[in-house]
């Protein structure tokens, strides 16, 4: 038979109170594979018993006696409200530090970077020299030695340098600062047989104008029976630019229905000629675009008479003329140059 199990003698608790009487476990049913119950055996309910602030509640056995004597001997934590509110720690204290930076970077703010000053002090200097060149200008541009006074001119053969003076001088008394060489240029071109000009200043008080004439080259006779000196682009020249000229005669037929265009097809070819073929011609003649007529005066003393046609491809045919010029005939037809015809 079984001994039966004694129940272990109760426990004091720290607060000197004795625990209820246990209740007697149960014997185990035979043949059952059951768990065994939490309270079975050995093991003992320790009652609740009310400890100290921070610890926790004892559950079992000698563990909890242990806690619970060792707690009644240790002082329990006592929490002090911070002077300085909820959220500060105790070793949290002013730091007068922060205080001294913040009025030293106040202090810094107010005074200024020193890359600061010297920037303000460099665009004071440049404005103070801006002011000075700009005083310095408009005393030199009222400054009497600075006005124009004088006015030279070169590369005048047959142009009337009264005109080419007269475009510049209309500025005498200002300024030559002021003066407007490219502006004075362009209008020299509007006298008659100036191709270019360039205006110079000439310091102090003084200007140069270089004239560039544009070249006589034919003479034409109009329909009012005067004759006009034109240049290789057909641009009429004044009567003194034929003095001293070799003119290649230019003829109209009096029944061409545009007299204009038949002289500017005849000027185009002209001015398209190789000097040897230039300097063999007697007279260029026209009543249209397209039937220009050279007459050329040979070395030997014979003639020729060329067909040239329109100005197109005068370069082919112009090599085809130097070609045939010795060969036997009167004539020459190169209107279509890759047939000529001799007879």
């Amino acid at each position: 038979m079984a001994k039966r199990p004694t129940a272990p003698r109760p426990r004091a608790t720290p607060s000197g109170t004795t625990p209820g009487p246990r209740a007697t476990p149960r014997r185990a049913a035979p043949h059952r594979h059951e768990a065994p119950h939490p309270e079975s055996g050995s093991s003992r309910r320790t009652p609740e018993t009310t400890t100290p602030k921070g610890d926790r509640d004892t559950r079992s056995g000698s563990r909890a006696g242990r806690t619970a004597g060792r707690s009644a001997h240790e002082p329990a934590e006592t929490t002090t409200a911070s002077p300085h509110g909820a959220g500060s720690g105790p070793d949290e204290q002013p730091d007068s530090r922060r205080v001294v930076q913040a009025t030293e970077r106040f202090r810094s703010l107010v005074a200024g970077r020193p890359w600061r000053r010297r920037r303000r002090a460099i665009i004071g200097t440049l404005a103070a020299v801006a002011v000075l060149l700009v005083a310095a200008l408009s005393a030199a541009i009222w400054l009497p030695a600075l006005q124009l006074q004088q006015v030279t001119v070169s590369g005048d053969d047959y142009v009337d340098q009264e005109q080419v003076r007269s475009s510049v001088e209309s500025r005498l008394g200002h300024s030559v600062l002021l003066l407007p060489t490219s502006a004075v240029a362009e209008e020299l071109t509007e006298v008659p047989g100036v191709r270019s000009a360039e205006v110079e200043r000439r310091w102090p008080d003084g200007a140069h104008v270089t004239i560039t004439e544009r070249q006589p080259l034919a003479t034409v006779e109009r329909p009012d029976g005067s004759s006009a000196i034109l240049d290789e682009e057909g641009v009429e020249l004044p009567p003194e630019a034929g003095e001293g000229a070799t003119l290649v005669p230019l003829e109209v037929d009096p029944a061409s229905d545009d007299p204009e265009g038949a002289t500017e097809a005849m000027v185009e070819v002209l001015a398209g000629l190789p000097d040897p073929l230039r300097g063999a011609l007697d007279e260029v003649s026209a009543a249209s675009r397209s039937d220009v007529t050279l007459n050329l005066s040979l070395e030997d003393g014979g003639d020729k008479t060329v067909v040239w046609g329109d100005a197109q491809d005068a370069e082919l045919k112009a090599e085809v003329v130097q070609v045939l010029v010795g060969e036997p005939g009167t004539t020459i037809d190169v209107s279509s140059p890759v047939a000529p015809v001799t007879r």
